[in-house]
């Protein structure tokens, strides 16, 4: 009797812990799967949400709109002058001022009175031919030998000797002036020399075809190449 009481008690007692682990592993099992479920159900929901329910970024702030001036600021600062974009606008114009050249200066070769005029059109006495001509000169008198002076600033073009003015020293005084003197002797000048205003270019001597007339210095001016007056020509009129 003893014996079968003590060996159905352990019988008894491992079959109640058998089923009490059996009924634990089934409530883990069953959690697990319940705790599974639900992680996959809210991944699926929160891929459900579309790109419009996504929330706008933060408007920036009022101290942020304050500091973008201040940056554009001190980005100017330091910018030199050829940074800035270039105006088609033109400054105002300048009042313009004429540079006024002084005027050329003539004077008379030789001092002593004019007997004899230039004329192109009025016929006047010739003395050495006994008729009536056009004199393309101005005879001024002097004495045989009087000093001949440049009438202003030049460069002697020729020197030659003529048949009917002797010997004629050409000279471009510039303006387009340009002036004969004969008939000279004594030379002081070859061509291609500078003369200055006053300088001696000869003396004066007797003229071949004015031998006639009284002792004189027979002198002609060429403005742009045509004969002229030559009181009018240089200013003297």
């Amino acid at each position: 009797m003893k014996y079968s009481e003590y060996t159905s008690k352990p019988k008894f007692k491992g079959s109640a812990a058998f089923y009490t682990v059996i009924a634990c592993c089934l409530l883990a099992l069953g959690g697990a799967s319940w705790f599974a479920a639900s992680k996959i159900s809210r991944r699926s929901s929160d891929g459900n949400n579309s790109p419009s329910q996504i929330p706008d970024p933060p408007q920036s702030s009022a101290a942020e709109s304050i500091s973008e001036p201040q940056a554009t600021v001190s980005e100017n600062v330091g910018k030199s002058v050829s940074d800035e974009p270039y105006s088609s606008k033109p400054d105002a114009a300048e009042p313009k001022t004429e540079s006024k050249l002084p005027k050329k200066v003539f004077t008379i070769p030789v001092q002593g009175d004019i007997i004899k005029k230039y004329s192109d059109k009025e016929l006047q006495f010739s003395a050495t031919y006994g008729d009536m001509r056009i004199h393309t000169g101005l005879d001024i008198a002097c004495a045989d030998g009087t000093a001949v002076s440049a009438c202003s600033d030049g460069k002697v073009l020729s020197v030659e000797d003529t048949a009917f003015l002797g010997t004629v020293v050409t000279v471009d005084h510039g303006s387009g002036i340009t002036a004969k003197y004969a008939a000279l002797k004594d030379i002081k000048v070859k061509a291609g020399d500078k003369v200055a205003a006053g300088d001696i270019i000869g003396a004066t001597a007797s003229i071949p075809g004015e031998c006639a007339d009284q002792s004189h210095l027979h002198f002609e001016i060429y403005k742009d190449g045509h004969i002229t007056e030559p009181l009018k020509a240089l200013g003297m009129k």
